[in-house]
């Protein structure tokens, strides 16, 4: 997701009238020229502008453009033909002619963070004494995100690994992945730049110098992923894995790395279209198509038995006790006799 004042990535709703309705060949030809244009003027990977508008040509006499009657099925079709470019493109459609009351309402994006524990839906203590977090959406900075945050942070804050599971996770915002990095790297490193096309200019991102709470620099990390993992969610694992602070353990995330804004384009549609990209300081690049690749690629079901065996393992280690070594080797035997 895109949001004025703060860098924000997200899932997309899809949205649009509750009723199908028939769209001309004529209309969905202006609109194709108009999202074309926007694109141009707009869209951040300015290399990729003539790859996508010669596409965008040739899907005019394409089955699909002459197959989309409706403008909910044209908007989708668009949709489609751009992700194959940038995950973070799409193309709606709202019924001028209905009213508020007939157009479904959606619970926006941060609203639902917020008033669901800024996206934290489980955080305990494993077997081990492996710190385990679970949460869908990195929530907009704020003092009541942040304390949200400190308190979950200080709840692990004493485990001797830890496991992030952004199985399910679709973004939000950057300055959280700033936020919650910050607990676990050193003060002011350097975790991602974004650079805007409108104003030619580059925001860095480093960690924050002070905490409420402390820094751990030694519990090892373990990430989970999965093909629905997104956008701000794959910042936060693409940028640990590449300062080597964290293990990525499942699938290939989805491969949304550029901030969007949304485009009128007239007779009720409209056009996310990325602005602004990542580029990491160390990769020189980012996740963009090609999502963010774990260092143990395993389906998401077992995503969390493999991270775990991982996180006991390293653990059993360092530990002198001898009741946490035994406690240790009774998990580790017990998740051997599933079946992976």
């Amino acid at each position: 997701m895109y949001i004025k004042g703060g860098i924000i990535w997200g899932s997309f709703l899809t949205f649009s009238s509750f009723a199908f309705a028939d769209i001309s060949a004529v209309d969905r030809a202006n609109i194709l020229n108009e999202l074309t244009n926007s694109i141009k003027q707009e869209y951040v990977e300015v290399k990729k502008i003539d790859e996508i508008s010669s596409a965008l040509a040739n899907f005019k006499y394409s089955r699909a453009f002459s197959d989309s009657h409706s403008h909910e099925l044209f908007a989708s079709s668009l949709t489609d033909e751009l992700q194959r470019f940038d995950k973070h493109f799409t193309v709606q459609w709202r019924n001028p002619a209905a009213s508020k009351k007939q157009i479904p309402k959606r619970e926006p994006w941060f609203a639902k963070l917020n008033r669901k524990n800024s996206g934290f839906n489980r955080v305990e203590i494993l077997d081990g004494n492996v710190g385990y977090v679970d949460f869908w959406g990195f929530d907009a900075l704020s003092k009541s995100s942040k304390k949200t945050v400190e308190g979950i942070i200080g709840f692990v804050s004493n485990a001797d690994a830890l496991i992030f599971d952004l199985r399910k996770n679709g973004g939000g915002s950057a300055e959280m992945v700033q936020f919650i990095s910050s607990y676990f790297l050193k003060p002011n490193t350097h975790l991602n730049s974004i650079y805007w096309r409108a104003t030619d200019s580059t925001r860095e991102f480093y960690t924050l110098e002070k905490l409420n709470g402390s820094i751990n620099l030694d519990a090892p990390i373990f990430i989970l992923t999965s093909s629905d993992t997104f956008s701000a969610a794959e910042e936060f694992a693409y940028n640990l894995k590449h300062l080597n602070r964290a293990t990525l353990v499942g699938e290939i995330t989805k491969g949304g790395a550029n901030p969007w804004q949304f485009y009128e384009l007239g007779n009720g549609f409209r056009a996310g279209i990325p602005i602004a990209k990542s580029i990491n300081p160390n990769t020189k690049t980012n996740w963009e198509s090609v999502g963010v690749k774990p260092h143990i690629e395993v389906s998401r079901e077992h995503a969390l038995d493999v991270a775990y065996k991982l996180a006991l393992t390293e653990v059993k280690k360092s530990s002198n006790n001898e009741y946490q070594i035994k406690e240790i080797n009774e998990k580790l035997v017990e998740l051997s006799r599933r079946k992976n």
